[in-house]
């Protein structure tokens, strides 16, 4: 199988062991832009378990106008993955959350205050990756009293934070979790996502860490930022939540 050729000749198993739960996945088929088969599931939820992890939070994309996911949907499809899993002997503990894209939709959604929340108490949103959101703060604070806790899915891939740091640095100051892909420490997104990921984990505003895996793709650049020494060494000297969960 092609994903067994990622692993031959690497020194990646259990490296991921420490942190135990990846909180950012979109490994649910056919539900948006993540795997497309069951076979894809399948074949990178065994690698994540060969790499260390032992509970992945699925949590798909919920979006205004791409994909229109359904809470009660999403949770039905997750334990057709569990069972997947199960008859193929891949031992994984899989929970279900969201990631909620703040769109023009996201206000009306905060009116049901309809969420799947990772482990019942994180809520996972992202934000847009170029334009920058007015009222964000009072939207936190608004979402705050609506009983949530939040985490910032990679907020090192926001080009206006690196132009604004201001904004990070308000919303750490709300209490806003901050959650770095694994794959922006080695460089799969470019240089200066790179370069944010290490300044927010030196900061201290990187609370947890996640794949944000959709693929094969994402599973090889994931093998290979475990092989990264400079990586590695900010898994031993930093401490993450994701043990938490």
């Amino acid at each position: 199988m092609i994903f067994d050729k990622i692993f031959k000749s690497t020194k990646t198993d259990g490296v991921l062991s420490v942190i135990k739960t990846d909180i950012h996945s979109h490994l649910i088929p056919n539900v948006d832009d993540g795997a497309k088969n069951y076979n894809v599931s399948l074949e990178c939820i065994k690698s994540m378990a060969q790499l260390g992890y032992s509970k992945i939070c699925l949590t798909p994309h919920f979006q205004t106008h791409r994909f229109q996911n359904d809470e009660d949907d999403i949770l039905k499809h997750a334990e057709s993955l569990r069972n997947t899993i199960a008859e193929n002997n891949i031992q994984m503990d899989l929970i279900v959350g969201g990631e909620y894209l703040v769109d023009s939709g996201f206000r009306k959604r905060m009116e049901t205050n309809r969420f799947l929340k990772i482990n019942g108490q994180y809520l996972l949103i992202e934000f847009s990756f170029n334009q920058a959101i007015l009222g964000v703060s009072e939207l936190v604070f608004e979402l705050q009293k609506l009983g949530h806790e939040i985490i910032l899915a990679h907020p090192e891939r926001y080009i206006y934070f690196q132009e604004h740091p201001e904004i990070p640095k308000m919303l750490k100051d709300q209490g806003v979790f901050f959650q770095s892909n694994i794959n922006s420490f080695g460089g799969f997104y470019g240089r200066n996502t790179l370069q944010e990921s290490f300044k927010y984990v030196k900061n201290g505003w990187t609370e947890f860490l996640g794949t944000d895996i959709h693929n094969h793709i994402y599973l090889e650049a994931l093998v290979k930022t475990c092989q990264s020494k400079k990586f590695r060494k900010m898994l031993e000297t930093n401490e993450f939540l994701n043990n938490t969960i």
